[in-house]
């Protein structure tokens, strides 16, 4: 049997780039209505905070929760709902699950044309 080595995962190097990258470890936004929405990050969240979703009982909780009460109030405003919120966590989801498996640790471009034209 061969040993492979197994390099050392470097947390603070992976925050870092999630960062620079995103401009937050610990949120992501989504666009709705022209206007940037702020979300907790679920994955890098801290515990207190994922603690606090075990006492939620509907969408609009979770919805609140995720961007807070006063941004929750303008999100509404615009026109959002909560439903809208839980729809950008999953894709948000779905996308980091992706950018996980190709080994990325940073979300993508938005346009694969610009990479392209390089």
């Amino acid at each position: 049997m061969e040993n492979i080595a197994v390099s050392t995962i470097d947390m603070d190097a992976i925050l870092a780039q999630r960062e620079e990258a995103t401009g937050s470890a610990d949120t992501f936004s989504f666009t709705f209505k022209g206007q940037e929405w702020v979300c907790q990050d679920p994955i890098t969240a801290s515990d207190e905070w994922k603690d606090g979703l075990l006492d939620l009982d509907n969408d609009i909780e979770v919805a609140e929760y995720y961007l807070g009460e006063d941004q929750y109030a303008k999100f509404v405003k615009a026109g959002g709902r909560a439903g809208y919120v839980i729809l950008a966590i999953n894709q948000y989801m779905q996308q980091m699950r992706q950018e996980n498996e190709e080994g990325r640790p940073t979300r993508r471009r938005t346009s694969s044309a610009k990479r392209r034209k390089r």
